[in-house]
């Protein structure tokens, strides 16, 4: 199965058709590791993107960037797209006027966010995600147990500094704290958030498309379409690679775990 997200991408392409023959300047919001960009700039787009803490390795350059304060001229981009990211924007209102300044007068949005299935199907395999979580930090524990040994031994021989040390040890005091809230008995059947709302049954609510059909309309963003993209699947990715039938056949029936947004400014 190919990337989710690449999959998700030719579902919209259509809609990136006209910008592609005259070289469209593209503005990718929370670019991550530059995967979606490197697709993007492969079509034939002038990609620029951003994010505020940008993933390495990358596949594409991703300049470090803040999508409430975007550091462009006014009508710099004819495109500006998102994918699975407005969901995590705490001040969407700032955040949709700063891309309307810099979106060109006709230019378009493209916005792809998890919809209310993406939450119900995680909670479904909750369980099985739980233990796979854990057992990802049990790894991840071994794997900084060894290195603080290597390090603290090359400290003996005075080949480390103070000042490294310290990174460290500031490190897995943060690692020793995210597990204890990871380990938390109650998230064995309630998922953790994503994103901006307070928990996982709010987002159940938020991520309705006509939700977000609304937050759009109360931005003055005209949703001119919108795609259920093709695959169900649970955040907790249990078995990414098995059921592709059964994930594309509760797809076709409206139980999508994203939708994208075609907004026309």
């Amino acid at each position: 199965m190919r990337h989710c997200w690449q999959q998700e991408l030719e579902a919209i392409k259509d809609w990136f058709a006209a910008g592609v023959a005259e070289k469209a300047k593209l503005l990718e919001i929370g670019g991550g590791n530059g995967f979606l960009a490197k697709c993007l700039a492969d079509m034939g787009f002038d990609v620029v993107s951003i994010d505020p803490e940008p993933r390495q390795p990358s596949y594409f350059t991703v300049k470090k960037g803040d999508s409430t304060r975007l550091e462009f001229e006014d009508k710099s981009f004819d495109i500006i797209f998102s994918s699975n990211v407005l969901e995590h924007i705490t001040d969407l209102s700032t955040a949709f006027s700063e891309m309307k300044r810099v979106l060109k007068n006709g230019g378009i949005m493209v916005h792809t966010m998890p919809t209310h299935y993406s939450t119900i199907f995680t909670l479904a395999v909750q369980p099985i995600g739980y233990l796979m979580v854990i057992c990802s930090m049990f790894r991840r524990g071994l794997e900084i147990a060894a290195s603080v040994i290597f390090k603290t031994s090359q400290s003996a021989s005075n080949e480390v500094s103070e000042k490294k040390l310290r990174k460290v040890s500031d490190f897995n005091k943060q690692y020793i704290a995210n597990v204890l809230k990871a380990v938390n008995p109650i998230r064995l059947f309630i998922s953790w958030p994503h994103g901006t709302s307070s928990n996982c049954f709010s987002e159940i609510h938020d991520w309705k498309p006509n939700i977000w059909c609304n937050r759009f309309e109360q931005a003055d963003l005209n949703v001119k379409d919108i795609i259920q993209l093709p695959m169900a699947y649970s955040r907790h990715m249990v078995l990414p690679f098995r059921f592709i039938k059964l994930r594309q056949w509760l797809g076709k029936r409206g139980k999508n775990t994203c939708a994208a947004y075609f907004i026309q400014y």
